[in-house]
Formats: C-alpha cells, sequence, structure tokens
C-alpha cells in the first residue's frame, strides 16, 4: 500500500497550515493577510534539497495610514520565491503603480503564484525579479 504525501503545504503567520491545499485555499489565505498576519509560504515538498523550494508572500501597508481603520488602505507586496538555493532566491515587489495602471494588485500576486505552482516558463518575465544575495 502506497502512502500518499503532500506536494505543498501552505502556511501564514498564525501558523495556519494546510497541505496540498488547492488554488481557492491559496487565494483565500493570500486574501486574509492583514496588520496581524503580513505573510503567507507555500512550500514544494516534493523537490530536494528540501527547505529549498517556496513562495513567499508579504503584505506592506505603505503611507501614513491606520491599518486597522474600517477605510481602504494602501498595500504593496512583497513576493520571492526560491528554486533550488540562496543562488536561485528572487525578490519582486507589487506596487500601487500597477494599480493605477487599471491592474488589481490581488490579481497579479495570484497570477504570479500561480505561475510559480506550475512550473511556468513565464514566471521569470511576469515581474522585474532581482536575486536576492545573502552575505554569510
Amino acid at each position: 500500500m502506497r502512502v500518499a504525501t503532500s506536494t505543498l503545504r501552505a502556511s501564514d503567520a498564525n501558523g495556519r497550515t494546510l497541505d496540498d491545499p488547492t488554488d481557492t485555499q491559496v487565494h483565500d489565505l493570500f486574501a486574509d493577510l492583514n496588520a496581524r498576519r503580513p505573510f503567507a509560504v507555500v512550500e514544494r515538498l516534493d523537490r530536494e534539497p528540501a527547505g529549498q523550494f517556496y513562495f513567499q508572500l508579504h503584505l506592506d501597508y505603505v503611507g501614513d495610514q491606520n491599518p486597522d481603520a474600517d477605510e481602504p488602505v494602501d498595500v504593496d507586496y512583497d513576493i520571492e520565491f526560491r528554486a533550488g538555493g540562496p543562488d536561485q532566491h528572487y525578490h519582486a515587489r507589487v506596487t500601487g503603480e500597477y494599480s493605477s495602471a487599471g491592474t488589481d494588485l490581488a490579481y497579479i500576486v495570484y497570477t504570479v503564484y500561480r505561475a510559480w505552482r506550475t512550473g511556468d516558463p513565464q514566471l521569470k518575465t511576469l515581474l522585474p525579479w532581482e536575486l536576492l544575495t545573502f552575505d554569510n
């Protein structure tokens, strides 16, 4: 008998964890980000080396505003993905400039996530990615 293993694991800043989340569950996880839960990570569990393949999203409130107030707020998203190790760790920031062009920021984030999840080669052209370097 073969034991099924998860291929993806999503989690947020509160420790909520979803094994093999559907696209809808990840969409909802991203939509639930706020000042108290500002980040979410989706990790590939079926790739080696373990812990080196993931998609990370961080919500960043910009400007002088109160994220706890019951009014619209301006946010940017920092997106990172790692594809095998620190030499393949990329970062991009989705800012209000995208929304001023008529594109919903959450739609951009979700489109990039789906490209990462499916291994779409267009991923690297969807945003102006920067390779992150880490000092030892």
